[in-house]
């Protein structure tokens, strides 16, 4: 299967998104709320993260 994107530059694009959402998580002048919704946003980038990885490695498909 050959793959329809490039991986490295997806990868580090998203990586690079999750770490903008890091950094915002460290500022101490978030409410309650918005915290939460950064911590469930940078859940959803590692989630994506994997998927993007299990695609690149043709894991979980079967053959």
């Amino acid at each position: 299967m050959k793959p329809t994107y490039d991986y490295n530059a997806t990868k580090k694009y998203l990586e690079e998104k999750k770490q903008q959402l890091c950094n915002k998580l460290s500022n101490m002048h978030l409410s309650k709320k918005e915290r939460e919704q950064i911590k469930l946003e940078i859940d959803n980038y590692e989630y994506i993260l994997n998927v993007v990885e299990m695609n690149h490695y043709e894991r979980g498909f079967s053959h």
